[in-house]
């Protein structure tokens, strides 16, 4: 879906007009060829109050953050990496001066194996730095959704890769050789604990959902509208929204989003 045609011109999205200087950035790195204006205009035209820009490369980005080029008041919410670029962006996020927690980070992938490729050479790191993968062969709804997963602050891998991630923790085991090589930081404890009880909770909650929730929660975790819900279950638009209402008292969530990541945590 995002492989359009042209040419793979490294020009950054046009000049910012001041109109638009309070809008939080979804900033891709990587060529026109990847990241295309098609793209772009979707990040724009399906999230309210942001604005996508594109830059050729890590460094271009960073040279327009430290010389406080980029408008006052207006900063980036997701930052999305082509993988061809992705071993810059781990050395990059080790030294980086400019992000935030509140800033999400993504590679984007063209396939399932360029997306089990990087979480076999980067498992530790995505797992440290929250990185996300991003499969960009996905339909536009599915696209959106997962966008909006990863903007909420899931942390998303592929179902293809977990089998590599899942290698990458036992290889990062301690041990006085993968002390060694661990170049990551060692303070996210907390965070790890606070994400562990959230994935138990989802957990808990998943276990509750009758069949016909599980139905629904698995087409909301899809990206589709409760009316597209309700043609293929063959029921009204109203009881779709009962069945949310109770899906998300079960999963003790507050909109349709959390249940979603609540979902994908659980790789129902």
């Amino acid at each position: 879906m995002y492989e359009p045609r042209g040419t793979d011109q490294d020009v950054t999205h046009p000049a910012i007009q001041p109109s638009m200087c309070q809008k939080d950035l979804f900033t891709f790195i990587g060529s026109q060829r990847l990241f295309s204006e098609v793209v772009l205009r979707t990040i724009e035209t399906e999230f309210d109050e942001v604005r996508a820009s594109r830059f050729p490369d890590l460094e271009t980005w960073d040279l327009v953050l430290s010389n406080h080029i980029q408008p006052e008041g207006q900063s980036t919410r997701l930052l999305i990496v082509d993988e061809r670029q992705a071993d810059r962006f781990m050395s990059f996020l080790e030294h980086q001066d400019h992000l935030t927690p509140r800033v999400r980070l993504a590679i984007a992938v063209r396939d399932d194996a360029s997306a089990t490729e990087v979480v076999e050479r980067w498992g530790a790191r995505l797992s440290t730095y929250t990185v996300s993968v991003l499969p960009m062969n996905l339909n536009l709804t599915a696209w959106v959704q997962l966008i909006r997963l990863i903007d909420c602050g899931a942390h998303y891998l592929p179902v293809c890769s977990l089998g590599a991630m899942q290698a990458a923790r036992r290889e990062r085991a301690p041990s006085p050789d993968n002390a060694l090589h661990d170049t990551a930081p060692h303070d996210a404890g907390p965070t790890t604990s606070a994400k562990d009880a959230r994935e138990e909770a989802c957990a808990r909650g998943v276990a509750k959902l009758t069949p016909r929730e599980r139905e629904v929660l698995k087409l909301v975790a899809s990206g589709q509208p409760n009316k597209m819900i309700a043609n293929e279950l063959s029921v009204s638009a109203h009881t779709i929204k009962l069945h949310l209402h109770r899906i998300m008292t079960k999963l003790g969530v507050t909109n349709r989003t959390e249940a979603a990541i609540c979902f994908h945590s659980q790789n129902c």
